[in-house]
């Protein structure tokens, strides 16, 4: 991956996010009661949990970090290498757990622990995307 595909990920990020917040979410039963809001939520987890492992294993070639053995692995790297707190690592791992979920096991979706994590959770997302950021800022030569 090029430097230049990484804004194009946040971008898609950020779309998706914005996307995301326009979707009937006041009760689990008005999120619910259309499958294209599903559907819809799900791809955007989805590909909006891809673009944040995309820019991640970007980041941990850039610095030359250990090579992870998986896309999980990457979560775990940045922690271990004291570019993401400790603490927040085992909540971007769930992020990505989730997003295996979605691609392997698409057909057993619990919808309210979509709407769960759309309602209670996108801050996690920009989170890990701002941390990111911040890390590709403070080594502009990577």
């Amino acid at each position: 991956m090029k430097k230049s595909d990484v804004q194009t990920r946040m971008d898609t990020l950020s779309d998706n996010l914005a996307k995301l917040a326009l979707l009937p979410t006041a009760t689990y039963e008005d999120f619910a009661s259309d499958f294209r809001n599903i559907d819809s939520a799900l791809h955007r987890m989805q590909t909006s949990i891809q673009a944040l492992a995309d820019i991640a294993a970007y980041v941990v070639g850039c610095l030359g970090l250990r090579t992870p053995t998986s896309t999980l692995d990457v979560i775990h790297v940045l922690g271990e290498s004291g570019l993401i707190d400790e603490a927040r690592v085992a909540t971007y791992a769930r992020l990505v757990q989730f997003r295996n979920r979605v691609v392997h096991l698409y057909n057993r979706i619990d919808p309210r622990i979509l709407y769960r994590i759309i309602t209670e959770e996108l801050g996690d997302i920009r989170e890990f995307q701002d941390r990111l950021l911040t890390i590709i800022q403070e080594h502009p030569d990577s």
